[in-house]
């Protein structure tokens, strides 16, 4: 039995050493600090890859729309020619009833009105935003919207 115990017992403290020096190396990050790389400060970002537009004008979109051309379905659909396409017109997606029973096409009169509050605009969407209430802000992601188109 105790030529069991006795290998055990010189792994564990050869763990115990060596962490300990690498935890003497970088007492900030711990021993791991020294295997996994942290993001640099301009490169912190929630996302597996960086989603297309993350840094332009509907940068707030991308959290659940695409804005890519034949986009997949993410929370929200994409934004790909949103202006001008019709309202709850992307195959595949839930869209509440409110938006579903709308009519019409996405106007950038109707995106404005829709961006800066949603309820008041459409009551009963999904939209889980509570609205953008500076209307150059607006404007920036409207414009920037127009463009996504062939």
């Amino acid at each position: 039995m105790q030529n069991f115990t006795r290998p055990i017992a010189m792994i564990t403290i050869a763990v115990a050493i060596v962490g300990g020096a690498l935890w003497a190396i970088d007492p900030a990050g711990g021993p791991l600090s020294l295997m996994i790389q942290p993001a640099s400060a301009a490169e912190t970002y929630r996302y597996a890859t960086k989603p297309a537009g993350l840094d332009g004008p509907a940068g707030s979109c991308v959290v659940c729309h695409s804005l890519e051309k034949g986009g997949p379905l993410q929370v929200a659909p994409t934004l790909w020619g949103i202006v001008g396409a019709p309202k709850a017109g992307a195959k595949g997606y839930g869209y509440s009833q409110a938006l579903a029973e709308a009519g019409g096409v996405w106007t950038k009169e109707d995106l404005d009105q829709y961006l800066a509050n949603p309820d008041r605009f459409l009551p009963g969407t999904k939209k889980t935003i509570i609205g953008l209430p500076d209307p150059k802000e607006r404007a920036k992601i409207i414009q920037y919207l127009a463009t996504l188109k062939d």
